[in-house]
C-alpha cells in the first residue's frame, strides 16, 4: 500500500472517532481522540520499523570496492 494512502486512510479514521466522539462529549471525545491519535503514530513507526530496519543488511562481505 502507498504510504500516502496509509496515512489518509488512517487519518479518516482518526477524524471518524473525533467526530463520534464529540457527539458523546466534546471534551472526553477530544482527549480520546488525541489519545488514540498518539497510540496509532507509535504503532505506524514501530510497523514502519518492522519493515525497513534503521541499519540495512549490505550485499557485500566486508569488502570495500
Amino acid at each position: 500500500m502507498n504510504i500516502k494512502i496509509f496515512n489518509v486512510c488512517l487519518l479518516l479514521g482518526w477524524l471518524m472517532v473525533l467526530a463520534g466522539g464529540i457527539v458523546i462529549h466534546p471534551g472526553w471525545g477530544i482527549a480520546v481522540a488525541g489519545a488514540i491519535l498518539i497510540v496509532l503514530t507509535l504503532l505506524a513507526a514501530y510497523l514502519a520499523g518492522w519493515e525497513h530496519s534503521a541499519n540495512p543488511k549490505s550485499d557485500d562481505d566486508g569488502v570495500n570496492s
